[in-house]
């Protein structure tokens, strides 16, 4: 059991977290107003490649992705009710490449230099529990699979990489991956 060093509402504003509404048209309606193009809409990596109009995330909690230097490059959502995969993450664009990139990294970069270690766990919730526990070098790869391109983005600031993933059976195969995958990537790693 771990206690909350932070109250929920400064932890949400950290993250970034927010809300999709429903409606699927909502999104371009709001950024056409904005003044954006329909060029940059359909690079967005926002809406549907057959849909144009309709926005990729729809009632949905939304995780923005940020880069090592905190600039949201994609989003993540996951699914409050309904039908539909339960996480969805933004496609790649020419700013987000999803097996080199790491949620929570701008958050957690700070302490993983200090540490030398970085703890990467499954999920966005997990890496958010982490740093609400005070442990605040806790990253998320942005699927199951930790990537010899995240290895690499973290050995900036690594030596070591400690992961924590679900005991059952798909969390050991991910962990055993990822090992081999850290090592490829110049780190130290273990499992916890």
């Amino acid at each position: 059991r771990y206690t909350l060093r932070t109250d929920r509402k400064k932890l949400a504003e950290r993250f970034g977290l927010g809300y999709a509404p429903a409606d699927r048209r909502w999104l371009r309606s709001f950024l056409r107003s904005k003044a954006y193009s329909d060029e940059i809409l359909a690079r967005s990596g926002l809406f549907g490649k057959e849909r144009r109009e309709s926005a990729l995330f729809a009632d949905r909690l939304i995780f923005p992705i940020r880069d090592a230097n905190k600039r949201v490059v994609a989003f993540g959502g996951r699914l409050l009710e309904g039908e539909g995969p339960k996480y969805l993450n933004s496609p790649e664009t020419a700013i987000f490449r999803k097996h080199e990139s790491l949620f929570a990294i701008a958050e957690a970069r700070q302490a993983i230099r200090e540490a030398k270690t970085a703890i990467v766990v499954e999920g966005y919730m997990d890496a958010i529990a982490f740093h609400a526990a005070g442990v605040a070098n806790a990253v998320a790869p942005l699927g199951t699979a930790f990537t010899e391109g995240q290895a690499r983005l973290l050995r900036r600031w690594a030596e070591r990489v400690d992961l924590c993933f679900d005991a059952d059976e798909a969390g050991q195969k991910a962990a055993g991956k990822a090992l081999v995958e850290a090592a490829r990537g110049g780190l130290r790693a273990g499992v916890i």
